[in-house]
């Protein structure tokens, strides 16, 4: 094992020695690769649905896409219009206008609901009409009279078009599920209406609604919504669709924006340390190339850009620097002792190649731990931040040497004193770690064991709309709608019978009946059912119509004819309301249940509510299908669960293997994993007292931070057993250490925890608690380095030491 670290070693100087004479070419390799990557960046796409976090083949999409197929957009966008009366001439011109504008300038829009056109349904002597509700237009105070009271009477209005209160009308726009490519705003459902052909005869490609539609219609609505906002007309928009685009934008700013505070803190980190322009620029620049890289790498893929991934730039500023200070600060020591450059970077290469190649891998081992994950996102994010990692690398081993090469560097005057504070601050650790091991082991045992007993308690959430700050008006526009209507999102439930006309069968429209009055009993954490919408209400209506408009027949018939032929009336009527709810064939049929805004945890009961209500009613009659974007988000907490746990386990393992090759000892290398599991188990069980939940991305700490403290353990070990393997006793070694990789290992880990700490500036809470608890971890890591890793050293190593002393001591004596 020594023998071949020897040689990686050397080959590692000898690639010194070719970057030294052959810079200009290597750069301009580099540089030509990173062009063709970065050009790419302008065609990034951001997607944080909820379909988009999960595998393409994953069953749950998959019937999300056969819904949408099938019945169409599941999520709609709300505009709540507010009056202290709104049955009058002036309110119900103006929402006239605003409905007939939405419909004609909105891209995409498929159609617009609202106390104008919704659906009436009445009868007139032995006639079935249905008609918009303002199909005759009310004039009089007796006609408003009596359109309030009609609207107080329709189960369907209440809580759907108008607030049980009657002080808010609320317009209801619903898009395209399916868009095709090439084609503009409204116009692009031409291509359905003339059977997907295009003018050159071909057919043109089509795709599901995606959030660049989804960003026109946001900006059409806002401003539809501008021209006819007024003091007696007040409106509000919001709705899921709406809160994507907020929640979209502000991922992407507080990427931006925390990059750029990565790179600043970076800089000035550098500075301090170094003190050389270049031992600032190089590194910034390297960083830079890699990122840019990485970026590119999403719109080469086809990937969007989600929600997990905003944490990537600022992740790879902090690690990817971390390379270029281990070279830099043996290639400046060297320089200054009086090397000459060439000698300077192939001793560099040469001593911490092999280490940063190392601790770079056990990094990416710890990302690419999530790319087995459930969701793709998860997935994503490991696989492109591992890439982001290993290009940061290949750029440190490669364009660092050969900029280092290409311009004279002056050695720096002494920095005596600065030197010797720092020396002073690690001996300070390495003497309390080596004068008493057991009793630094015993505390930081105590330290492990406590925490972990909390994390039982740990509680998980899911929630965008919480993550807003909580003065953005998006954020207080969805909660005040979700409060007028008593629910803005709904899940999807649709049920199938199997065969041919089965929604005939009034059995089948009991078992219905039963299902929603189940489903409409559930309350958890002030999350309940709002309204339901169904099969039932048309056939309700219909049946009410009949029997000349006596609320008393709001019932279903209990004749498999009269259900038929009420049905076949009301599809002759014109109206095509039935398309959104039944399939041709009437063997199936979808139920929109409405509910306020709330934690996709929670939700997750509210579905597993739903299907238990499904088998109590239906048991093997029927089969059921929970989808829609609510349904979507809910299992995102539970597989990222048990994405984590598998994550952990195979980081855990990879790098414990990674250590064990590099140490080149195996009980060493297992051992020394304590250090870096003690600092996660400590801020995870703080987390979990605290009482903070955790989300989708502080889930990841775990698995992310394993891969970046474990940096710093590599380096302590690695560099200890070259000490110890020198004939060292095991105190002097870990002095030698932390006087050689410690001035490093504490600058290391500053930056990154600059890098992390800098999305506290970040406007949304998710990337906050990942920033603040993944800084917390690497400081407390540094110290684990500092304290457990060499008491863990000395008393691991004290019987080999006394068995080598009493053999060279017998050798003397023979000798």
């Amino acid at each position: 094992m020594a023998n071949t670290k020897a040689r990686i070693e050397q080959s590692f100087e000898r690639s010194g020695h070719f970057f030294y004479r052959n810079p200009k070419k290597v750069l301009a390799v580099l540089f030509a690769f990173i062009a063709l990557l970065a050009i790419q960046i302008p065609r990034t796409m951001v997607d944080t649905s909820a379909e988009a976090l999960l595998h393409e083949d994953d069953p749950d999409r998959m019937d999300f896409n056969a819904f949408r197929d099938q019945f169409g957009r599941s999520e709609v966008v709300i505009i709540g219009a507010e009056a202290e009366d709104i049955f009058t001439p002036v309110f119900f011109e103006r929402l006239r206008d605003l409905t007939l504008d939405l419909e004609e300038n909105v891209p995409y829009v498929k159609e617009v609901t609202s106390l104008i056109n919704i659906r009436n349904t009445r009868g007139e002597s032995d006639e079935l009409i249905v008609e918009d509700l303002t199909e005759e237009w009310p004039l009089t105070p007796e006609d408003f009279a009596a359109l309030k009271k009609r609207v107080e009477q329709s189960p369907l209005y209440l809580n759907h078009v108008i607030s049980k209160d009657l002080k808010t009308a609320a317009i209801i726009i619903e898009t395209e599920a399916v868009v095709a490519e090439g084609q503009g705003d409204g116009d692009s459902f031409d291509a359905f209406e003339d059977g997907f052909s295009q003018a050159d005869g071909t057919t043109p490609k089509l795709r599901y609604f995606s959030n660049l539609e989804n960003i026109q219609v946001d900006e059409a609505v806002k401003e539809i919504v501008r021209r006819h906002q007024a003091k007696d007309f007040d409106l509000v928009y919001s709705g899921g669709p709406a809160v994507a685009v907020v929640f979209n934008k502000a991922v992407m700013d507080d990427t931006r924006l925390c990059m750029l505070l990565a790179i600043i803190a970076n800089i000035l980190l550098l500075a301090l340390v170094f003190r050389r322009v270049s031992g600032v620029f190089y590194p910034t620049f390297i960083v830079l190339s890699s990122l840019l890289c990485t970026m590119g790498l999403f719109p080469l893929f086809g990937v969007p850009f989600k929600l997990t991934a905003s944490i990537i730039p600022a992740f790879l500023v902090a690690v990817g620097v971390a390379d270029s200070v281990h070279i830099l600060a043996i290639f400046y020591r060297n320089l200054d002792a009086g090397a000459s450059q060439e000698d300077a970077i192939c001793h560099a290469l040469g001593h911490s190649g092999l280490a940063i190649v190392m601790t770079s891998m056990t990094t990416a081992a710890g990302l690419l731990s999530f790319a087995m994950a459930e969701l793709t996102a998860l997935a994503e994010l490991g696989i492109f931040a591992a890439m982001g990692v290993i290009l940061a690398l290949i750029f440190t081993l490669t364009m660092l040497p050969s900029m280092l090469a290409l311009f004279p560097i002056k050695r720096a005057k002494t920095q005596g004193r600065r030197t010797m504070l720092m020396d002073r601050f690690l001996l300070f650790f390495a003497r309390i770690s080596t004068a008493r091991p057991w009793i630094v082991v015993g505390v930081c045992m105590v330290l492990f064991v406590v925490p972990a007993f909390y994390l039982q308690t740990l509680v998980f959430s899911d929630n965008i709309v919480q993550y807003l700050p909580d003065g953005m008006e998006a954020k207080q526009n969805i909660l005040d709608l979700d409060k007028r209507l008593d629910g803005v999102i709904t899940v999807e439930a649709v049920v199938d019978f199997g065969h041919p006309e089965a929604l005939y069968d009034p059995a089948n429209m009991g078992k219905i009946t039963e299902f929603c009055e189940k489903v409409h009993t559930f309350r958890l954490e002030g999350l309940h059912v709002g309204k339901i919408i169904s099969l039932l209400d048309v056939v309700r209506e219909i049946n009410q119509a009949l029997n000349e408009n006596n609320p008393a027949y709001y019932t279903v018939p209990d004749t498999r004819q009269a259900i038929a032929q009420e049905l076949l009336l009301f599809e002759n009527s014109g109206a095509d309301d039935l398309e959104k709810i039944v399939d041709t064939r009437f063997s199936k049929t979808r139920i929109t249940i409405k509910a306020p805004w709330e934690d996709s945890v929670v939700y997750e009961a509210m579905i597993q509510h739903i299907r238990d209500a499904f088998q109590d009613v239906f048991g093997e009659s029927a089969s059921l299908t929970v989808t829609g974007e609510t349904a979507l988000m809910a299992k995102t907490i539970p597989a990222a669960l048990r994405s984590m746990a598998k994550s952990y386990a195979i980081a855990f393992v990879v790098i414990t293997v990674m250590m064990i090759l590099l140490v080149g000892h195996v009980k060493t290398g297992v051992i020394s994993m304590f250090p870096n599991l003690l600092p996660i188990v400590l801020v995870m069980g703080l987390i979990a007292f605290a009482g903070v939940k955790l989300n989708l991305n502080t889930l990841m700490i775990g698995s992310i931070a394993i891969g970046l403290v474990v940096d710093d353990t590599m380096h302590f070990m690695y560099n200890f057993r070259r000490f110890f393997d020198s004939g060292m006793d095991p105190q002097r070694a870990v002095r030698n250490t932390l006087l050689g990789t410690g001035r490093a290992m504490v600058i290391t880990s500053l930056v990154l925890c600059a890098g992390f700490l800098v999305l506290l500036a970040a406007s949304l809470s998710t990337s906050i608690q990942f920033g603040m608890f993944t800084a917390l971890i690497i400081l407390l890591a540094l110290l684990a380095d500092f304290t457990l890793a060499p008491a863990l050293m000395v008393l691991l190593t004290q019987k080999e030491h006394r068995a080598r002393v009493a053999l060279q001591q017998s050798e003397e004596f023979h000798g």
